[in-house]
């Protein structure tokens, strides 16, 4: 694993609460990182990652919930597969519901994963597959999701399911080289074990978008003119004359 080369300090500027995070996916055993010493779901590595004083990497065999393995690209029994699982926790109400999400969830290629690094922002010693960031507010959201349109017109989309929400966070976002962003306290698994306070965003930038958007980040105005206007009106007006052109 290489050692990072991009500079992606501008987000220290935002001076998130929790770090973002950045992960990568390995088929080899890290050098220089040390195994976490612990099993959590998948959802809850990044949180570990949050409060880490250190990068770590996990294998399968840290993985407390056995349906997210799935999303890394393992075999799962077949009673998660056939929506039993989903009726029983009451998720779903008929196993048909809980089985169609796995002809759309969005999954790591098999035998291409074996291993996760995770690290804070801070500690970050590799160019991350994902850039992960739990937002504050809105106004941090609006600021990331404007650094991707800043320069290409991007469409936001958010794409989520009520379980497996670990599959949009991680595989969504690496498998199709799309930013994604979820609001936290919908999806099941992260709700129930309360892994992030409620109502915030979290955004999984892919390594594609990264340069992107950390340029966009350094270059556009973080708070539009608009957004502190003591008059809009006047504010549009005075745009309008500006550019010579009628309001009507």
């Amino acid at each position: 694993m290489s050692s990072i080369q991009q500079d992606l300090s501008i987000f220290n500027k935002f001076n998130f609460e929790k770090p973002p995070v950045g992960v990568k996916f390995l088929f080899n055993k890290p050098e220089g990182i040390e195994r976490l010493d612990k099993n959590l779901a998948f959802c809850e590595m990044t949180r570990e990652a949050q409060q880490s004083e250190a990068p770590f990497y996990v294998d399968l065999e840290n993985l407390s919930c056995k349906p997210s393995a799935y999303v890394w690209g393992h075999d799962i029994s077949e009673v998660y597969k056939s929506g039993l699982f989903g009726v029983a926790i009451k998720a779903f109400k008929e196993a048909c519901a809980n089985k169609r999400i796995y002809q759309y969830l969005p999954r790591l290629a098999p035998g291409i994963v074996n291993y996760i690094a995770f690290s804070p922002l801070d500690k970050l010693s590799f160019d991350p597959d994902l850039l992960i960031i739990l937002t504050d507010n809105t106004s941090q959201t609006e600021i990331v999701l404007r650094a991707i349109v800043y320069t290409n017109g991007e469409m936001w989309s958010s794409e989520m399911t009520n379980v497996l929400g670990c599959a949009w966070l991680f595989a969504y976002p690496f498998v199709t080289g799309k930013l994604n962003y979820v609001t936290t306290g919908i999806s099941c698994g992260m709700k129930a074990k309360k892994v992030f306070p409620e109502g915030r965003q979290l955004i999984s930038i892919p390594f594609n978008w990264l340069p992107t958007i950390t340029q966009n980040l350094q270059e556009m105005e973080w708070v539009l003119p608009a957004y502190v206007a003591d008059d809009i009106g006047g504010f549009v007006a005075r745009i309008y004359t500006e550019l010579g052109v009628s309001p009507s």
